[in-house]
């Protein structure tokens, strides 16, 4: 049975409605003849105090007069008669509870406070809550609809959860009209109790389920999130949508890191571990849901174009090379086969045009030539309505030539009341349909992102070994009180510890000094600004590079001038010195602390155009050495990095050593909560932090990524 303890919601023999009404426009009265019209097979229990009859049902004043177990309560009664209403079903045994009343933390401060009461009351109780302040639950297959929501969904494989039920009240109307069907249908409501993390534990175990569908407008604990999307999307497809991209969470940002690893990176990031895939739009949603749930993943992303019109082919090409699809040429001897079957006028190339006469026999032809052909991953088929254009029979061919395909197939029939029938045809046999191109490849390259997932399964990054000797005394020593930013000079010997090579620097207090630091340094040099109040330096003119010996006091001096002039209020602690490092590209590798999900990993392009670029990759630390390797080649800047135009390739092997390192330096030391590494200059050799800076929180303490508890209660909503 899915879920701990969640029987009562998936499989329930008995249902009481506590505020059952017999006027059915009202909450209460509306829930009690929705169970009736769906059919629940078990037996129902009205609960009111005023009334022995209920829309023909007979009713009892109190759920402990009822003289039978009942194993779900469904509360629609005013605000302040909730609670009470729990310890009876507490009482009665119940195993679960979905209460739809309102008036709690969506609210006002009485609301508030009468949810902070609930939640404290619910700890250590038996039973289990959804909502409140909810739409309710549907479980198609047990006709079983606990909701005020008109209408009932078709039994179906995909498992929907949504933190919004003005949303999933649309959504329901909608797949009616689609025949979309629904193994359950859930509206999280205030999750006094569970969350969109234990619904994906349930569904994962939910025979019933297939595809696991997410509305969310956050998450109510990062770490059991992590956890529980990752697992849920190891044993079946999970498809999110999640609002808010460009909200950033509440973190001072104070580096280039902060800036751009905002919340929804974040988010990204977990996603993209877990092997899940997040969507932009509703409809994109249901369409790859839909297209998940009828079709198998595919062995790769090479993707075979059939149509009736080259304009469609085109489109659809396009489309699908933006979204990281292969349509590459075909073999020779599937174009042989083709050019046995088609017309001298048709195009054996990939997307193969069939023309605008192509019929029945046309369409089944050129599938049955290409067959489960070598080099096809994933079969696109497109149709727009010609003169002579029968889509029920071109729907069936294709329904026919492809019935022992194990590949994906989706098609797209483009035009009105003429294709209409054909799409239907093909929904009805479980071949998605879709009305244009781009929707249909967006689909197939959701279930190609899926299947990566799948083989791309997170590396393990290994047990975490021990922090290095001596690390914790010096840790200790940056975490004093008032001190806050750190740069190069404090961090060095940390970071050296931890494998990163530091850039040796020399400190001068004035101009002269520097001059003197620089002239035993010899050759050219890099002066650099000190100061704790000053995170971007160039912005203040606080760096100069390739400076002569001779012109470093000078050079100093203009600099101490220019800064005090754009910063009057920061501390200056003096000058950096450098020697001019060898030549070659600047990274930035950095972590921030995310409250709920922990330290982020960051790399990308660095220098001065980090922002502008935003050419970054991100990962949730600990870091294995072969996931850290794959954010490299997601920059779209890796070429530099792998050695173009006759340039040499730099050492990637060590710069994936410094994002691991970075990472484990980040879960050892949470006192952290940011660290930047910008510009690390790459060479052939290995790596140079030239620059790097630091925040410390004075937090204490190992950092524990997820909670070691699946089954603690739901926190608040947050971003």
């Amino acid at each position: 049975m899915p879920g701990q303890g969640l029987a009562a919601f998936f499989a329930p023999e008995s249902v009481a409605v506590v505020g059952a009404s017999r006027d059915p426009s009202k909450v209460g009265g509306s829930v009690l003849a929705n169970l009736r019209a769906a059919g629940f097979p078990g037996r129902i229990v009205p609960i009111n105090p005023h009334a022995t009859s209920v829309q023909g049902l007979p009713a009892v004043g109190s759920l402990l007069e009822a003289d039978e177990p009942v194993d779900l309560a469904i509360i629609a009664v005013p605000a302040p008669a909730v609670l009470p209403a729990l310890k009876e079903c507490v009482a009665k045994g119940v195993g679960g509870a979905v209460v739809i009343s309102a008036g709690f933390r969506e609210g006002a401060e009485e609301g508030r406070a009468r949810e902070d009461a609930l939640r404290a009351w619910l700890a250590g109780q038996p039973i289990r809550i959804l909502g409140p302040n909810c739409l309710g639950w549907i479980r198609p297959s047990r006709r079983l609809n606990a909701t005020f929501a008109p209408g009932m969904p078709l039994p179906g494989t995909i498992g929907f959860v949504s933190h919004s039920g003005a949303l999933a009240t649309a959504i329901l109307d909608w797949s009616r009209d689609r025949r979309l069907g629904f193994s359950l249908f859930a509206s999280l409501g205030n999750q006094v109790d569970l969350d969109e993390s234990a619904l994906l534990e349930a569904t994962a175990e939910d025979p019933e389920t297939r595809v696991v569908v997410l509305y969310l407008e956050g998450v109510a604990d990062g770490g059991h999130f992590r956890r529980a999307l990752a697992e849920t999307a190891a044993r079946k497809p999970v498809v999110l949508l999640k609002t808010g991209r460009t909200v950033e969470g509440a973190r001072a940002v104070s580096s280039h890191t902060g800036a751009l690893a905002g919340s929804d990176r974040v988010f990204d990031a977990v996603v993209r571990e877990a092997g899940a895939v997040r969507v932009g739009s509703i409809e994109a949603l249901f369409d790859l849901a839909r297209g998940l749930a009828s079709q198998s993943l595919p062995r790769g992303r090479r993707l075979v174009i059939v149509t009736n019109g080259g304009g469609l082919g085109i489109v659809a090409t396009d489309a699908a090379r933006a979204a990281g699809l292969d349509v590459g040429p075909l073999t020779s001897e599937t174009r042989a086969r083709l050019q046995a079957v088609l017309p001298a006028t048709a195009s054996l190339t990939n997307p193969i045009d069939l023309v605008g006469d192509a019929d029945a026999l046309r369409y089944a032809s050129a599938i049955q030539a290409l067959g489960p052909a070598s080099e096809t991953d994933l079969l696109l088929v497109l149709l727009t309505a010609q003169a002579a254009t029968d889509a029920v029979g071109i729907a069936r061919a294709i329904l026919g030539a492809t019935r022992d395909w194990s590949l994906p197939v989706v098609t797209a029939f483009v035009g009105g009341a003429r294709v209409a029938a054909g799409r239907h045809a093909l929904e009805e046999r479980e071949v998605p349909c879709y009305g244009f191109p781009e929707p249909a490849v967006a689909v197939l390259a959701g279930l190609a992102a899926i299947a990566d997932g799948r083989r791309r399964a997170r590396p393990a990054a290994g047990i975490q070994a021990p922090p290095p000797a001596g690390a914790a005394a010096l840790v200790h020593g940056l975490s004093v009180p008032g001190r806050r930013s750190l740069g190069l000079d404090e961090l060095t010997p940390l970071l050296s510890l931890y494998g990163v090579v530091v850039a040796p620097t020399l400190r001068a207090a004035t101009p002269e000094e520097a001059a003197r630091v620089a002239a035993a340094l010899g050759g050219l040099v890099a002066l650099k600004i000190v100061s704790p109040d000053v995170s971007h330096k160039t912005d203040v003119s606080g760096v100069r590079l390739r400076l002569p010996p001779g012109q470093v006091a000078r050079a100093a001096a203009e600099m101490e001038t220019a800064v005090r002039r754009a910063r009057p209020d920061a501390r200056l602690d003096g000058f950096a010195v450098q020697s001019m490092a060898p030549a070659g590209p600047e990274l930035l590798v950095g972590v921030v602390r995310d409250a709920q999900f922990g330290p982020l990993v960051t790399v990308g392009f660095g220098g001065i155009y980090v922002e502008v670029l935003g050419d970054i990759a991100v990962r949730l630390a600990p870091i294995a050495p072969a996931d850290a390797d794959r954010m490299l080649d997601e920059l779209r800047m890796a070429p530099v990095l792998r050695g173009v135009r006759g340039e040499p390739a730099v050492d990637c092997n060590a710069i994936v050593r410094v994002i691991v390192d970075l990472g484990r330096l980040a879960v050892d030391w949470p006192e952290i909560s940011e660290i930047e590494l910008n510009p690390l200059r790459v060479t052939a050799t290995g790596t140079l932090a030239l620059d790097a800076r630091a925040t410390v929180t004075g937090s204490s303490g190992p950092f524990h990524l997820a909670d070691p508890d699946p089954g603690r209660r739901a926190r608040t909503v947050g971003a």
